[in-house]
């Protein structure tokens, strides 16, 4: 039995473990990874996966889930993963603190009388390989990332049907190399329709001052989930923009507690409600948090089912229930819930107690949907996730 490991020095948390899980999936064999730490002044989203039994891990792990498809499992301590794994060959990728860490990692799976292999990841001008012993392995093929940030080995042919202009409110940066999984959640989408997506990038700190420019001609507003609150002032700014001129907009955790307080606002006529994790002196509250409730938990992570309310748009796309990936502290007070309905705004989606708002739809707006979960983590190429397609195919017919 062996540990394989895969080390890829690279900044980007979005690659971490990325040539790991295609190593993984081209050998059938479990992946397993060590703590890793990021830079998260510079990259806020850098631990933002969350999986499914509930643990926060590096953006990266995505790949583990996709290209698997398997739960990237929880982050385990050298000598766990020595005594779960010892029995059987298993994946590990390496960053770049773990590369520096390596001969004392290797020390230690000697002395366990394990057997190691280590295989680099090379960036060539065609993409990533695998190189063993200062040669690249041919055998494992070339990998690079398309388009939508997704791993591929091959040239797929454009999409030659309908473009759309999406404007998906985050920084480029943030949304290909830190946290991956919105991008490849609208490819997923866009491909199953057969869409061309002109994606525009719009960088939340320049929407106060550019936002016409920004997403002029513009057919749909994606606001994704996001743990910066410096982002919260563009995002509402989007919202409003979306509102105003009936373009179909997608709110994801993040994305929905700011178009609900673009709505908040709206309703009130006033600029002084918002996130309380953004400011928390705001005259008034949109989100609160979770803590304040003694029965909800304080941080809630994992696989939950949302229950749907009859005759909403969000139970014509999901049904009844439907199983959401969640990370969230904040939720909507429940105090504002009578006038927010009787001002248009659904509650569409709550946890099993019916306590907790986990979808808003806009009534008067042709498609103004947020959840407060994460649908993009439950992606993949063959199957996309029913909100992505819902929302496409709106932006698609208002365009007509």
């Amino acid at each position: 039995m062996a540990f394989i490991f895969v080390a890829h020095d690279t900044p980007e948390p979005s690659l971490y473990g990325a040539m790991a899980a295609i190593l993984a999936a081209q050998k059938h064999l479990p992946l397993a990874h060590l703590p890793v730490s990021w830079d998260i002044a510079r990259y806020p989203d850098a631990c933002q996966h969350v999986i499914g039994e509930g643990q926060l891990m590096t953006s990266g792990l995505l790949w583990t889930e996709r290209l698997n498809p398997q739960s990237a499992g929880r982050v385990m301590e050298l000598d766990e993963l020595l005594d779960t794994f010892g029995t059987q060959d298993v994946v590990i990728p390496l960053g770049p603190m773990q590369i520096i860490q390596f001969t004392h990692i290797a020390r230690q799976v000697r002395e366990n009388a394990f057997d190691y292999e280590l295989i680099n990841v090379e960036r060539s001008n065609q993409g990533y390989a695998f190189s063993r012993h200062g040669q690249i392995d041919e055998t494992a093929g070339c990998w690079w990332r398309d388009r939508y940030g997704r791993w591929i080995n091959h040239n797929t042919p454009p999409q030659t049907g309908t473009s759309l202009r999406i404007a998906l409110v985050g920084a480029q940066s943030d949304q290909c190399s830190v946290y991956p999984a919105t991008l490849a959640a609208l490819g997923d989408a866009a491909d199953a329709l057969s869409l061309s997506l002109d994606i525009v990038y719009a960088a939340p700190l320049a929407l106060e001052e550019h936002l016409h420019e920004v997403m002029e001609n513009v057919d749909g507003i994606l606001l994704p989930g996001g743990a910066a609150m410096c982002n919260v002032a563009g995002q509402i700014c989007a919202a409003h923009y979306a509102l105003n001129r009936n373009i179909p907009v997608l709110g994801l955790c993040l994305g929905m507690q700011t178009m609900t307080t673009a709505l908040v606002q709206k309703m009130l006529g006033s600029e002084k409600a918002n996130l309380t994790e953004a400011d928390p002196d705001a005259e008034i509250k949109t989100f609160i948090p979770l803590a304040d409730t003694p029965t909800f938990p304080v941080h809630r992570l994992g696989n939950h089912l949302m229950y749907s309310r009859a005759g909403s748009r969000l139970h014509d796309i999901l049904g009844g229930e439907y199983p959401v990936r969640y990370n969230h502290r904040f939720h909507l007070d429940p105090g504002l819930k009578p006038a927010l309905e009787e001002y248009g705004v659904q509650i569409s989606g709550t946890d099993i107690t019916g306590k907790i708002a986990d979808g808003i739809e806009y009534t008067r707006h042709p498609f103004y949907l947020g959840v407060q979960g994460h649908p993009e983590l439950s992606s993949l190429h063959v199957k996309p996730h029913p909100l992505l397609m819902a929302f496409l195919e709106t932006a698609g017919l208002q365009r007509r």
